[in-house]
C-alpha cells in the first residue's frame, strides 16, 4: 500500500498547494493544477493508497479556505475510488503533533487484511 502524507502547515495560497500536491502525488506534467484535475487524478489511482491530510486548522486565510474545498474534493474522490482512503487531522498542538498514527490503516477491498 502506498502512503502519502500531506502537511499543509505554512501554505499561503492555492498555487502553492497545487504545486505541492503535484509533487507529492507525482502527477504528470499535464496535471491541470486545479481541483477538477485533482479529482480526476485521485479517482484514477489504481493502487491502494492512504492519504494523510494534516495542517489545515486555520480557515480565515486564502489557503485555509482553499483547503476546505480541497477536503471536499478528497472526500468525493474517496467515495468514488475504493482504493484510496483519506485521514484528516489538524495540527493544533504547540509541537505540531496530531496524535494520529496511520501506519496500520488499510482501505477496505479485496486485497485488504482483516
Amino acid at each position: 500500500m502506498k502512503k502519502i502524507v500531506l502537511d499543509f502547515k505554512g501554505m499561503e495560497n492555492s498555487e502553492d498547494i497545487q504545486e505541492y500536491l503535484a509533487f507529492k502525488f507525482d502527477f504528470p506534467d499535464y496535471y491541470g493544477m486545479n481541483l477538477d484535475a485533482l479529482y480526476d487524478c485521485l479517482t484514477d489511482i489504481d493502487e491502494y493508497t492512504c492519504i494523510g491530510f494534516f495542517g489545515t486548522g486555520e480557515t480565515d486565510s486564502e489557503a485555509g479556505r482553499y483547503l476546505q474545498r480541497l477536503k471536499r474534493v478528497m472526500l468525493d474522490a474517496e467515495s468514488e475510488n475504493p482504493r484510496i482512503g483519506v485521514i484528516f487531522a489538524n495540527t493544533d498542538s504547540e509541537d505540531g503533533s496530531t496524535g494520529i498514527d496511520a501506519d496500520g490503516w488499510m482501505p477496505e477491498g479485496p486485497d485488504s487484511a482483516v
